[in-house]
């Protein structure tokens, strides 16, 4: 076993930097954890949205009970009644929602066109339309009311239509899960975590090579008596041994890190999270070990390694998530194998069962991570077998003999 004892012992000089891109790993880790800290609740809370009203119509009864409807499902922000105000309010995201009320709306609410109510909303959000609803209910039905009692008390009108508001429909809350969801924090460690194994793996797995494939040592270990196979046999054995023991100290960080989320979890998630890891380590490897058929110094070694690590990841949502990706970029993200490790760390995150239909999804996502880590493999024993019979493979090697 003297190559695998030669591989660790390169890795053992290396040990330093490996030793600061995890630290930095972790750094990051504990960052995200303090960010991204959640507390899981089975129950509803209704959203409160941010809203103004301008009344240019004066106080009555009507407009006294929708403040108190509106400030009941949402948050009331008062602003000046001028255009700059409004629009500052609106450029800096103080409201979601401005609704001006315009002098004569009241009196018109039994005529056949009335007054408009004037709306600004943020557009394609959830909140502004929210609280339109409201306004819309709220008024449909005072000028309901106003047509059929004609000149009802405004007071009495406005107590009826809130009791009316009031009545809601019976919710039923189903948990199918027994235990906590996974937690934003270790989802995060685990969506960034292919940049990480990528960057090790291909520093780790580089440096083997790039000691191996200087001219004179190739040539010595081609004169030796050890075979071809066992000393790649050796060199594969110990390339594996490091990322195995990194991924190990990777899964061991996150339960350190997140133990209060991770216990709360179910032990089938958490399997499924780390074995989705795996896969990805293993296509780290396989990427690695290709790369290290072209890097030929130690210069050019760190720039492959954060060059690959960085495209992968970013093109593949590790960094940026794939639902504010545009349609080309996400065309050109699905042909790349970080993007189905989030999509396979998403599903797993999103599991309400373990039946096949809902684990399908997961398997595929894994099957084709195993397809890319094939077919990493197969380009790399072609590209393996043309270098080796190449004479470039060995360099220029000068000695004293000259003849």
């Amino acid at each position: 076993m003297r190559v695998f004892k030669a591989c660790l012992l390169v890795i053992k000089r290396r040990m330093v930097t490996f030793a600061t891109y995890f630290a930095i790993f972790i750094g990051l880790s504990i960052l995200l954890s303090q960010f991204s800290k959640e507390s899981f609740n089975s129950g509803f809370e209704e959203n409160r949205p941010e809203f103004t009203v301008i009344n240019r119509d004066g106080e009555t009864p009507y407009t006294e009970k929708m403040m108190d409807f509106l400030k009941e499902h949402g948050t009331y922000v008062p602003l000046e009644d001028s255009m700059e105000a409004l629009k500052d309010a609106r450029f800096n995201d103080a409201v979601s929602y401005i609704l001006i009320i315009p002098e004569g709306f009241q009196d018109a609410l039994q005529k056949d066109k009335p007054i408009k109510l004037l709306e600004n909303m943020t557009q394609n959000s959830a909140s502004g339309y929210q609280m339109s609803s409201y306004v819309n209910q709220y008024w449909d039905y005072i000028r309901t009311w106003e047509k059929i009692g004609g000149n009802p008390d405004k007071e009495k009108t406005a107590d009826k239509v809130l009791e009316l508001l009031g009545t809601g429909a019976k919710v039923e809350k189903r948990q199918y899960l027994k235990t906590q969801p996974v937690s934003a924090g270790y989802q995060a460690q685990y969506q960034v975590a292919p940049y990480i194994i990528l960057v090790i793996c291909v520093l780790c797995i580089t440096s083997i090579f790039l000691s191996f494939q200087r001219s004179d040592i190739r040539m010595r270990n081609m004169c030796g008596p050890l075979k071809p196979f066992t000393r790649l046999w050796q060199m594969g054995l110990g390339c594996a041994s490091v990322g195995i023991v990194f991924w190990i100290l990777l899964t061991i960080a996150g339960f350190i890190i997140y133990y209060d989320s991770v216990k709360e979890m179910d032990i089938r998630i958490t399997a499924l999270i780390l074995l989705n890891s795996f896969v990805m380590l293993l296509l780290a490897m396989a990427i690695s070990v290709l790369a290290a058929l072209f890097v030929r110094d130690a210069n050019t070694q760190n720039a492959v390694a954060n060059i690959l690590a960085l495209g992968l990841s970013f093109l593949g949502g590790a960094f940026v998530p794939t639902s504010i990706m545009g349609e080309s970029v996400l065309k050109f993200a699905k042909c790349l194998p970080v993007y189905w490790y989030e999509e396979c760390l998403n599903e797993i995150s999103g599991l309400t069962g373990f039946g096949m239909e809902n684990l399908m999804p997961v398997w595929k996502c894994m099957g084709i991570l195993m397809g890319f880590t094939a077919s990493i493999l197969c380009i790399t024993l072609a590209v393996n077998k043309q270098k080796s019979g190449a004479e470039e493979s060995f360099g220029s090697n000068k000695t004293e003999i000259e003849l």
